[in-house]
């Protein structure tokens, strides 16, 4: 497995969401109420290394961001992340048993 990186977005995020959830939303209409929120967005790449351990980074300061500090769509984005990487650590030993 490695080191897997996964950036973030939080404006993409939310976007995609509401394109795939809305038939008659169009792009422009998307972007227009994304814009007119007037929030800081977060941007931050996820670093999930092979011991189990990760580390967050926010690409706006170039900190590290704790686990705790993660709220909504971060949060969801983190945990289906480490949900998808559990799997393909337990498929990858269950292949290499066979």
């Amino acid at each position: 497995m490695g080191t897997v990186k996964v950036r973030f977005i939080e404006r993409d995020y939310f976007r995609k969401v509401m394109l795939e959830n809305s038939e008659h939303m169009s792009e422009q209409q998307t972007e227009k109420i994304l814009d007119s929120i007037g929030k800081t967005w977060v941007d931050y790449t996820f670093k999930f290394y092979e011991n189990g351990s990760m580390t967050i980074i926010d690409n706006h300061t170039d900190l590290q961001v704790p686990l705790s500090d993660l709220k909504g769509a971060s949060y969801d984005f983190y945990v289906k992340q480490r949900i998808k990487l559990i799997k393909e650590n337990l498929m990858e030993k269950i292949l290499q048993s066979a």
